[in-house]
């Protein structure tokens, strides 16, 4: 025996009888001794095989014509695995494909020299020796000796060493390596349940005797096709699933679990792995779990595997019941070192399954007890503050006064943040502006031209600016709304029923209203807003969303019944119709794509973004260019300006009890809607998502709402409170948003926002300007469709957040296109389901009361918002677990 050392690798030619069967080929301990000096050995097996001389046991020999390996790690193929030797990083392939012996040509002949190569490698690098090769087989051809083959192995070797010649790729090798949380099973009800139905009919390979991937692999999937007969399943198709195409059995998806050693660096357990396997061959996902008699080593991080768990699902399959899902839940588990540890003991399949069933439920409650001490430790550090009157109000200013400076400056120290507030401003001024053209018409039609659109937009000016400087969440927006105009047509409808003065009755009912908002806000009532949770917002969102859209197609109805005629031609404007149709489509279609433009590939990201803040103001200058200019022929109509002095006080009429007792039943209502509306706002606002840093101020905000609207009532304006959905779109204009990919599902989330009072009060500066010197002309313009096509656009873009409108749509989504949202991965389909069902019929009777056509029935409008708040908090807990309402109904 020969010896060679090249650099740190020491070599020992070693000759071998390849005439023996691979089990007969056993690797004596003493050629693998580690040489001095600490250098690592290999043992290099050499095949004294010629061309000349047929090997009359070939046939015995034939698992050795692929791969033979001699390392630390296991062979991929078939071959002799180094079980008795010591544990070494470096090791060497022979690679040997045999031809047809039969050949007697020289061609075929010196075709398997040819074919014959050898790697040598290590952990850092690797050599491979093939030139060399075909000289070391042709010398042997003449000299069969064992020294003389040794030596002619030598100087192959050296030569090597000298030259070994450029390497040439013959493809590539992609790797990727993704970090997953554990699964939390109090958390994510599916994994429970797959756990359940594994239990129910366990396939366990219980102290399995095989030392090979291939061979495991096999019994597995063996095994799964005896216990369940009716898969069919196709082992060589699930092969192809699981390993690499033109590899030595190398998996291409498996999952491990990761620890931290004592350098604080991570590192994989190497006593499991989960194999993953997606296929068509099976409709349904299946487990089987593996304990093998003695561990084998499947490489780097792996080097003790004694569990393997293959999941097999199908291809198409929900994203929470993929293969990686199912693969995290049984991760999970074997990552427990006593799960493991108690698995080990067991002495047959079934006390296997014991003991496996009994470590989950361990392991869940204690998953449970984690979550319910995290909820206590949040609630002791909450405290319970003693009640006090005005104290809340007080509490408000002084967490906002110490940022009030700065919410002058925030984003305008630099050039991204500036051009956000500019791009807000002129968002937030045309969602305003032109909202308040149709409410002034609105307005008008129903109080026979008392308020007119002048003092809706003058209401607007007056109270936004006010409330930019002396409101507490600056990014709370407020303006008139349609519960209001509601309220609004109900006392005027009452003043002329009982020939009372609508200026004194309207003014006494906006002063009850105000007193009974100012005695919410000391007292402190607006912390009962705790019990209203994100489903009773959603709906109300949802419901304005709706009010927009039923106003609008109102509005289209309307036009067509008066100008597309039938029966006759007289009095018809079948080209105002039309084009009313193609001006209110063509705004929402142009401000949807232009919102929408921010997911395009084109341009970069920061000017599609810059080009998507622009969409409102865009498509509404664009459509009403076309209405009043391109169709200018057509007469669509404009809105009527009968007071051109608005503001100014109007003196009160007669008083009588009744109409103070009238106002005050009317006022205490109005102030019931205006108190459920402002804080439904202000807690979407301050909605923890949004990241917001300098706190809420729901006491305040009330205050200053209740002052507002006490001099907007004097002045016979329209009263106003925080309004969806601008406030919400006024928030994510003003922030920063990233997209991030959760299980597969790109969602959209706020990184940070720009809290500035600056965009609301130049945007209502430009309203005042409106206001005094731009009425009637050019605002007037503006085609009232344009208008409605605005509210349709809002209605639209505020869908984006409102997670009961995505739930909605689960019920008619198949059900492996579901995202794998929290609430996906946590609840059961069943309780998603019943609890969207829920909030669509509280939903369906807040439109039925507020789209009647009487106005006494839809005065009840703000005691329904109150109601929603119980029938949550004490109804649905009875028909839905708890542990899942926190998922469905809590802010993430």
């Amino acid at each position: 025996m020969n010896g060679r050392n090249i650099g740190d690798l020491s070599m020992k030619l070693v000759d071998v009888d390849w005439s023996l069967s691979p089990a007969a080929l056993d690797i004596e301990e003493g050629n693998l001794d580690h040489g001095g000096g600490g250098n690592a050995e290999t043992v290099l097996f050499t095949n004294p095989l010629t061309a000349n001389s047929k090997n009359p046991d070939l046939e015995a020999a034939e698992d050795l014509n692929e791969t033979t390996v001699i390392s630390n790690g296991v062979h991929g193929g078939n071959g002799v695995h180094a079980d008795n030797g010591p544990q070494s990083d470096v090791g060497i392939v022979l690679t040997e494909k045999y031809p047809d012996y039969s050949e007697k040509s020289p061609e075929k002949q010196q075709e398997t020299y040819q074919n014959t190569s050898i790697h040598v490698w290590s952990p850092s690098s690797e050599i491979a020796i093939n030139k060399s090769t075909v000289n070391l087989i042709e010398k042997s051809k003449t000299d069969q000796g064992e020294d003389s083959l040794g030596s002619r192995t030598y100087n192959a070797l050296k030569d090597t060493e000298e030259d070994p010649g450029p390497l040439e790729c013959h493809s590539l090798s992609y790797t990727s390596r993704k970090l997953l949380p554990m699964k939390h099973y109090h958390d994510e009800a599916r994994a429970m349940k797959d756990i359940q139905k594994f239990l129910s009919n366990p396939i366990i390979l219980f102290k399995l005797e095989k030392h090979t991937v291939h061979d495991i692999i096999q019994e597995m999937i063996t095994k799964l096709a005896s216990e369940k007969p009716r898969l069919n399943l196709k082992l060589e198709n699930i092969i192809s699933s699981l390993v690499e195409e033109n590899s030595d059995y190398k998996l291409m998806e498996i999952m491990q679990g990761m620890k931290t050693n004592e350098k604080g660096e991570n590192e994989t357990e190497p006593s499991f792995v989960t194999i993953l396997c997606s296929s068509n061959e099976v409709t349904e996902n299946h487990v089987v779990m593996c304990l093998l008699h003695n561990t084998i080593n499947l490489g780097p991080g792996a080097e003790e595997i004694h569990f393997i768990a293959l999941v097999l699902s199908p291809l198409k399959e929900k994203k929470i019941k993929c293969a990686i899902e199912v693969s995290r839940t049984y991760s999970t588990l074997l990552a427990d070192v006593k799960l493991r540890q108690q698995l080990k003991g067991a002495t047959n399949p079934t006390e296997f399954a014991h003991i496996f069933e009994l470590e989950v439920h361990r392991i869940y409650t204690e998953q449970r007890n984690g979550v319910e001490k995290a909820l206590e430790s949040r609630q002791d550090l909450g405290g319970n503050s003693k009640w006090c009157f005005g104290n809340d109000l007080i509490n408000d200013l002084k967490r906002r006064a110490p940022h009030y400076l700065s919410d002058y400056t925030d984003g305008l120290n630099t050039c991204a943040g500036i051009q956000k507030i500019i791009s807000t401003i002129m968002f937030l001024f045309f969602s305003l502006i032109i909202p308040c053209i149709a409410f002034g018409v609105l307005f008008s039609s129903l109080t026979h031209g008392i308020i007119d659109v002048r003092k809706v937009i003058l209401s607007q000016a007056l109270a936004g600016s006010l409330f930019s400087i002396f409101g507490g969440q600056p990014l709370l927006v407020i303006r008139a709304t349609i519960p209001l105009t509601i309220f609004t047509k109900v006392i005027y409808s009452i003043s002329d029923e009982k020939e009372m003065d609508f200026h004194t009755f309207y003014a006494m009912t906006g002063l009850w209203t105000s007193i009974f908002l100012v005695i919410s806000s000391l007292t402190g009532i607006s912390s009962l807003m705790k019990y209203c949770s994100r489903s009773t917002e959603e709906i109300f969102a949802l419901f304005i969303s709706i009010a927009f859209t039923v106003d609008s197609i109102k509005f289209l109805v309307h036009e067509f019944d008066y100008n597309f005629c039938f029966d006759s031609v007289e009095d018809c404007n079948v080209p105002k119709a039309l084009l009313s149709l193609i001006l209110l489509v063509g705004t929402v279609l142009i401000g949807c794509e232009i919102y929408n433009f921010r997911y395009s590939p084109y341009l970069t990201a920061a000017k599609r973004t810059l080009l998507a803040d622009y969409a409102l103001p865009v498509a509404v200058l664009l459509m009403a260019f076309a209405g009043s200019w391109l169709f200018r022929r057509v007469e669509m109509g404009t809105f009527d300006d009968k007071n051109p002095t608005s503001f100014q006080y109007t003196a009160w009429g007669e008083v009588s009890v009744g109409m103070v007792l009238g106002s005050m039943g009317l006022g205490s209502l109005q102030s019931l809607l205006i108190f459920m509306d402002q804080n439904i706002a202000a807690n979407i606002v301050n909605n923890p998502s949004n990241r917001l840093k300098k706190g809420p101020a729901y006491h305040w905000d009330l205050m200053a709402v209740a002052v507002i609207n006490v001099v907007l009532a004097l002045f016979g304006l329209p009263l106003v409170h925080g309004a969806l959905p601008h406030s919400p779109l006024h928030v994510r204009a003003l922030a920063d948003i990233e997209e991030k990919c959760d299980h597969g599902h790109v969602r959209e989330i706020i990184v940070s926002v720009r809290e500035t009072r600056v965009t609301s009060l130049v945007c209502h500066v430009l309203i005042w300007i409106c206001a005094l010197f731009l009425i009637p002309k050019p605002l007037n313009y503006i085609p009232i469709p344009v208008l409605y096509g605005l509210f349709v656009f809002l209605a639209i873009v505020a869908l984006d957040d409102i997670q009961l409108w995505e739930r909605m749509l689960l019920i008619f989504t198949e059900q492996n296109s579901y995202p794998p949202t929290s609430y996906i991965r946590k609840v059961p389909q069943k309780a998603v389901h019943t609890f969207t069902i829920i909030q669509v019929i509280q939903l369906a009777v807040l439109c039925a009361i507020s789209f009647s056509g009487s106005p006494y029935l839809k005065m009840l409008f703000p005691a329904l918002l109150i109601l929603m708040i119980p029938i949550r908090s004490k109804l649905v807990p009875k028909l839905i677990k708890e542990q899942y309402l926190k998922a469905l109904d809590g802010h993430i």
